[in-house]
């Protein structure tokens, strides 16, 4: 076991940013619900005999399915459960601080690219000695995520995958097949470019190749190529062929990952059919909000933005889903999810009850909650009809976001991996504004970033 100073040193050289949070649904970023700046208690369960157990999570829009899902466990189990939501601000800043103090709560949200520097320092719990058959119940590409050094750090909880949302009046008068979007960096064309093509319209009703066509005045866009991790550069480098790690190195400077990387510059820079970087780099929500206002016909993202695209787009137009665009492997999907983990670090009164919430967390039961009020896809697969549910009544099948599951990209993991993205992201971002080729650029990201996470 590691002392207090072994903890808190490793958990600060780890520069735990949280990069890999995509699935909270309360945020504009990606990164969970932020804003404040210190934890606040939002109740929980009581009327139980047999004690109480703390939850902490960030996002204040999953603590009224978790108030739900906590008095029916209480009913059950006798275990009282308080909920403190930290935001996302101060979630990793004081988790490691807490954890190395003692003070962690007795179960807490965790994401994929911070989970090892946790079970490293021993300070999870090991779910597949609690829960023997839970693995077989959950999202699979989430306990992928979480399956390390033989064990599972985590009961699955909420989980995104990628997808296209795309503008029916917009895709219908351009005569564009939403789904069937195929990308191919060696061909002078595909349908995606094409598509993006007579998408794209500047001030005199211009597309891109036609004599007079202004790169200044467009007015609507085809397809939103950003320096995104999840939506974007993920499942676009697996499916041309490329890795993004091999164990806790980074292995997308290859020659499919470079030329994977020069399509999606040359979308914003040369086809002219993407958004400026200038803009996306700066706001990662530019190219929603394009979306929203009806100014971009295609946007590939995650059902991390379907509550503020419905919420949105209103009454403006209709929209739908198809699934990502499609490269040599086929479609593939960048894969976040959220999970409860347990303190392996609680005395043994209190690790019973740990015990009991953490198989209630990773029931049908504990997670139907969660599903019904809409909060995001819940990791136990017999709860996820709900969900899908919950959007059908508003007009909107996200099924396709499971089907995107199944074919999974890589996602980010180790140690220092929030270290490593850090450092990446940076040159990625020079990529896609046009500063560096891929070929220079790209490479220099991996070296970078595999310097960052071996520190």
């Amino acid at each position: 076991m590691l002392n207090r100073r072994t903890i808190l040193s490793s958990f600060a050289a780890a520069g735990l940013l949280g990069a890999a949070a995509a699935c909270s649904p309360s945020s504009d970023d990606g990164s969970g619900s932020g804003g404040g700046s210190s934890a606040s208690d939002a109740g929980g369960s009581s009327g139980g005999d047999k004690g109480t157990l703390t939850f902490r999570l960030w996002d204040e829009n999953a603590v009224a399915a978790y108030q739900e899902s906590f008095e029916a466990f209480t009913a059950e189990s006798g275990w009282n459960v308080e909920i403190d939501v930290v935001p996302w601000g101060d979630y990793w800043t004081r988790l490691p601080l807490d954890v190395a103090s003692g003070d962690a709560a007795d179960v807490y949200w965790m994401n994929s690219a911070n989970y090892v520097q946790f079970k490293d320092s021993d300070a999870l719990v090991d779910i597949n000695e609690i829960i023997p058959d839970g693995a077989s119940q959950w999202e699979k590409s989430v306990v992928d995520l979480y399956t390390r050094d033989g064990g599972l750090w985590g009961v699955p909880q909420i989980w995104d995958s990628i997808a296209v949302f795309y503008n029916k009046d917009l895709v219908e008068e351009a005569g564009v097949d939403p789904s069937d979007l195929v990308f191919d960096p060696s061909a002078e064309t595909d349908s995606l470019r094409d598509a993006a093509r007579a998408l794209t319209v500047d001030g005199a009703g211009l597309h891109p190749g036609e004599d007079g066509f202004d790169v200044d005045s467009r007015e609507q866009f085809g397809f939103n190529s950003q320096a995104d991790r999840q939506a974007i550069i993920g499942p676009m480098l697996a499916s041309n062929g490329a890795t993004w790690q091999a164990d806790d190195e980074y292995t997308f400077a290859s020659p499919e990952g470079i030329e994977a990387f020069q399509y999606m510059a040359d979308l914003i820079n040369v086809e002219n059919v993407s958004p400026s970087a200038a803009d996306t780099n700066e706001n990662g929500d530019y190219s929603r909000d394009l979306f929203t206002q009806g100014k971009l016909g295609l946007f590939q993202s995650g059902p991390y933005n379907l509550l503020a695209i419905s919420e949105g787009v209103a009454d403006s137009f209709e929209w739908a889903l198809a699934g990502p665009v499609e490269g040599s492997e086929g479609a593939k999907s960048l894969v976040h999810g959220v999970v409860a983990v347990g303190n392996a670090q609680a005395d043994d009164d209190q690790q019973e009850g740990i015990n009991a919430l953490l198989t209630w967390l990773g029931s049908k039961e504990g997670q139907l909650p969660l599903a019904e009020q809409g909060v995001s896809f819940p990791g136990h697969v017999e709860a996820q009809d709900a969900f899908i549910a919950f959007w059908e009544e508003k007009g909107v099948d996200v099924s396709v976001f499971v089907d995107a599951a199944k074919n999974p990209a890589e996602a980010d993991t180790g140690a220092r991996a929030n270290a490593g993205l850090g450092a990446a992201i940076p040159i990625f971002q020079e990529v896609f504004i046009g500063r560096l080729s891929a070929e220079d650029g790209i490479p220099q990201a991996q070296e970078e970033g595999n310097a960052a996470m071996a520190e």
